[in-house]
């Protein structure tokens, strides 16, 4: 049988098909739904020191080619986290791998939530979400090299676990901040999170997210998470994860072939809670048919033809 497997940050996912943060809630959301356990593994979502509300409604809507959501990274805080959450990942989740997203606004709110889970079982390591304003300068660490450079640094000072940093698409040249990552202890690194947008609803003549804009995701962002993706795995050495309108083996092929070990699935469970499983047979189809063993042979694979000369 075709291999999907791959072994990444010290440890096998049976599959590169990862649901992404903020989309299948803890795990037990989609327990009913999918195998989880055929799956890679899963990103929880977002976790803070102090539970969070979110933003006022609406908080969600559609677009053309996807959605736009601005939920304010609404959660149970880290101690509801522990005691509620951990405790059906670990007893329930055996092969498929757990990364728990982090979210703070300020570095040491993240190093809490990481420090509050070190000794934790039930989950592989962070997934570090650093488009999250910064209340100390005032800007996102995502898009502050200096403040991305020092959360980073400060986290791997917090952890023996597997450290992602989930990379914000609002950058110039987004492998200059992947290099940051890679040089502050970063084992790995998660392209893209949303790009920014806004809804107008005619008739009230008001914007149609609460909070005014939101993050853009789904198929309409492929192509830019696409390339975003093959700029961050030219310019670092460690893993990435594809992320952003992936709904059929054909898209998540194209991040692979882009350099991405690892891909995730989150708009796409909303129209399809299958589309993982589908996107599972679908990779497993592709290889089969073009003669290759293991789905790792494609990881950065892209023929770039006399292009690679120029």
């Amino acid at each position: 049988m075709a291999e999907l497997k791959q072994r990444l940050f010290g440890v096998e996912f049976g599959s590169p098909v990862l649901l992404a943060s903020g989309t299948c809630g803890y795990g037990p959301e989609y327990a009913g739904l999918i195998p989880l356990e055929e799956l890679g593994g899963i990103v929880t979502k977002a976790v803070s020191v102090e539970p969070r509300s979110g933003n006022p409604p609406h908080r969600v809507s559609e677009t053309p080619g996807g959605m736009i959501n601005a939920i304010g990274l609404a959660n149970v805080g880290l101690e509801r986290f522990i005691a509620e959450k951990l405790p059906w990942l670990r007893e329930n989740l055996e092969r498929a791998q757990v990364l728990v997203n982090v979210v703070g606004n300020s570095i040491d709110e993240f190093a809490a939530v990481v420090a509050g889970l070190e000794d934790e079982d039930g989950f592989l390591g962070f997934e570090i979400n650093v488009s999250c304003p910064n209340v100390e300068g005032g800007t996102l660490f995502g898009t502050d090299k200096v403040a991305l450079a020092s959360l980073v640094a400060r986290l791997r000072r917090e952890t023996r676990r597997p450290l992602l940093v989930k990379l914000s698409p609002n950058v110039p040249d987004i492998g200059n901040f992947a290099l940051i990552c890679e040089e502050n202890g970063a084992d790995g690194l998660s392209a893209i999170n949303t790009f920014p947008g806004m809804l107008i609803d005619v008739e009230q003549r008001r914007p149609v997210i609460g909070n005014m804009s939101g993050g853009v995701s789904g198929p309409a962002i492929l192509p830019m998470g696409v390339y975003l993706t093959w700029q961050v795995a030219q310019a670092c050495s460690i893993p990435v994860i594809g992320i952003g309108g992936i709904s059929s083996a054909s898209d998540a092929l194209q991040y692979i072939l882009a350099g991405a070990s690892l891909i995730q699935i989150g708009t796409a469970l909303f129209v399809d809670p299958q589309a993982p499983v589908e996107v599972n047979e679908g990779l497993r189809a592709y290889i089969a048919r073009h003669g290759i063993q293991r789905l790792s042979d494609l990881v950065g694979a892209l023929d770039l033809g006399e292009l690679a000369h120029v």
